[in-house]
């Protein structure tokens, strides 16, 4: 950074609770730059607006090492939030936290891993996906994303049957394994045993050399909601999982568009079955 920009960084990251509730004119003057420097700063490390710079500063909690009191309970309830938090300031930091996510999608997922798995994907039979927790949500996005194109997926939350089911699988499956984590122990147990067995596996998982993505053939990076090394909060973030969900949807759009015709045929052919099911709501459950 330039000079004038380095001092503003200096500062924030000095004290990032005092920037977070100063305004634009009362950065610069505690910095001695200009408000135009300011601006240019937040452009600067990638933010559009100092509104949202000042954001990110409590969604983050910006410099937080060492020294702090660890019994605070800010960001216990959800991600960023805490007890000062109101309707307006809730809404805003998650909307923009899950809109972060999307955009870090952009820079975790490899095309290239996206295009061998999507290809494993097309030569296979059956795909199996392994979970827990929430990220089962991903898991039952993917029965629903993959059986709309013809190509129907087992899923199983009981942790017996997946292990099971994983040493039963063979050359020709998939097997999917998904944990933000990577240390989601049945999950992984499921996806070393079905590589084991000679299935193509794929990890969805935040982190590239966790054991989940050890196991795998193809590893896809999704952006997490927590930093590395045991510091997995007791409670699962929603954040991480929407990463998934989206890495599921573009994985899945890029296996329908290598078989575009065939595609768009099941979408119809199940398009016919969702409304008769409508229509009999509508009728009460009467044909």
């Amino acid at each position: 950074m330039k000079p004038a920009l380095r001092v503003i960084a200096d500062k924030v990251l000095e004290d990032p609770s005092a920037a977070r509730g100063m305004n634009v004119k009362e950065l610069a003057k505690a910095c001695d730059v200009s408000e135009a420097s300011i601006s240019r700063f937040v452009r600067d490390v990638g933010i559009d607006s100092f509104r949202a710079f000042q954001l990110r500063l409590a969604e983050e909690r910006v410099g937080q090492v060492g020294g702090e009191d660890e019994s605070s309970d800010d960001g216990l309830i959800y991600e960023s939030i805490s007890r000062d938090d109101n309707a307006a300031t809730v809404l805003t930091k998650i909307a923009h936290r899950t809109a972060d996510v999307a955009r870090a999608c952009l820079s975790t997922l490899d095309p290239a891993a996206l295009e061998r798995a999507a290809g494993v994907i097309m030569d296979t039979g059956a795909i199996y996906v392994f979970s827990a927790g929430l990220s089962t949500l991903a898991a039952d996005n993917a029965v629903l994303r993959f059986s709309r194109i013809g190509r129907p997926v087992v899923v199983s939350a009981d942790h017996n049957t997946q292990l099971l089911t994983a040493s039963a699988i063979g050359p020709g499956s998939v097997a999917i394994g998904i944990s933000d984590s990577g240390r989601t122990a049945h999950t992984v147990s499921a996806l070393r045993a079905a590589n084991s067995a000679g299935a193509a596996t794929i990890a969805l998982t935040a982190f590239s050399e966790s054991p989940l993505a050890r196991v795998a053939d193809i590893v896809l990076i999704t952006p997490t909601g927590y930093s590395p090394g045991g510091s997995e909060p007791l409670h699962e973030s929603m954040v991480s999982k929407f990463g998934q969900l989206l890495t599921v949807d573009a994985l899945y759009s890029l296996v329908a568009v290598q078989d575009y015709d065939r595609s768009v045929d099941m979408v119809r052919r199940g398009d016919s079955f969702i409304q008769k099911s409508r229509r009999l709501r509508r009728n009460h459950g009467s044909d």
